[in-house]
């Protein structure tokens, strides 16, 4: 059989086979985008994410950064107007920790709320709080009436 003029069969002309250029360096180039943006999301995902700690896990890691959530315990939110200072003690089952905002509280925080603040407990055994909001309780919550 002979090559109709024009058309290729894979041979080059010469009767030698044509070399097909590698696809090896594509594929590796593809694997190492494929790396660097899963490790890029993993370090932006992992940075991201702030887990809340219980007043006891608090006083376990003193002058850490952390995200606190407790209940405030009725009686002690006390507001300085003057000089733009909130304190109030967060407390779980076994401990209570006193927090202290710098700046305007949020209108729910009030005994029995949950709160939450962000920042971290100083040498002097409050916590600084950088940021503060209170949770609301959901009006569905279930009837603990036995």
């Amino acid at each position: 059989m002979s090559a109709v003029a024009g058309q290729t069969d894979g041979h080059a002309p010469g009767g030698q086979l044509e070399r097909r250029p590698s696809r090896l360096p594509f594929v590796f180039l593809g694997i190492v985008v494929l790396l660097i943006l899963g490790s890029l999301g993993y370090t932006m995902f992992s940075r991201s994410v702030v887990y809340y700690r219980t007043p006891t896990e608090v006083l376990a890691a003193p002058g850490e950064h952390v995200r606190l959530s407790g209940k405030v315990v009725d009686g002690t939110v006390e507001i300085d107007t003057a000089n733009g200072i909130v304190t109030f003690v967060v407390a779980d089952p076994t401990s209570e920790v006193p927090v202290r905002y710098e700046g305007a509280p949020p209108d729910t925080l009030k005994g029995g709320a949950n709160a939450v603040a962000e920042g971290e407990l100083g040498p002097d055994g409050m916590f600084h709080a950088d940021t503060l909001f209170a949770r609301c309780p959901s009006k569905f919550s279930a009837d603990e009436r036995g």
